[in-house]
């Protein structure tokens, strides 16, 4: 009776093992390793260098966290026109080109937060409704672009477009009223 038990359980295994193919198909490429992306972005928090903007590359990892890396204005407008190689580009596409927009913009960007440029000698005027925070109806708007407090970061396709509308003055106009 033993030896029929362990012939029996030596047949089902050779035949689990024989047949795993078709019963759990193995995976011949680890898909996880294509889920990491980087892409260009930026927050509306100063810098230790004296930038009102924070320039970065932000890394989504496989488990959903993020790796940031802050970068320099410069080298965020040399990687995303494509002429410096960068993990956030590695078509070196020019996103400039690709989103219709001019990296002056990116000078523009400190007025979603302030009313009025901080550490200049000269009054300059940001789109801010408060000093050096947007109001909560200009919050909302940041909102679709991923900014949810100051500390939050747009990036990838939101970064861009977000650029955009800071070239539309009927945009500009719209969210000073906010």
């Amino acid at each position: 009776m033993k030896k029929i038990f362990f012939i029996y359980l030596f047949v089902n295994a050779f035949m689990l093992t024989t047949f795993s193919q078709i019963l759990v198909p193995k995976v011949k490429d680890d898909t996880t390793k294509q889920r990491v992306h980087n892409f260009f972005g930026f927050s509306l928090v100063p810098t230790l260098n004296g930038s009102l903007i924070t320039f970065v590359i932000v890394r989504e990892l496989r488990d959903g966290s993020k790796k940031i890396t802050s970068i320099s204005k410069d080298t965020f407008i040399l990687q995303s026109m494509g002429m410096q190689v960068s993990k956030a580009n590695p078509k070196k596409e020019s996103f400039f080109k690709k989103y219709n927009i001019t990296p002056a913009t990116l000078g523009e960007i400190w007025k979603l937060r302030y009313s009025e440029q901080p550490y200049s000698q000269r009054k300059i005027l940001g789109w801010a409704n408060k000093e050096s925070i947007p109001s909560n109806g200009q919050m909302l708007e940041l909102n679709k672009f991923g900014i949810y407090n100051m500390f939050s970061y747009c990036y990838g396709e939101n970064a861009f477009k977000l650029l955009q509308l800071i070239e539309d003055p009927s945009w500009v106009a719209r969210y000073k009223g906010l």
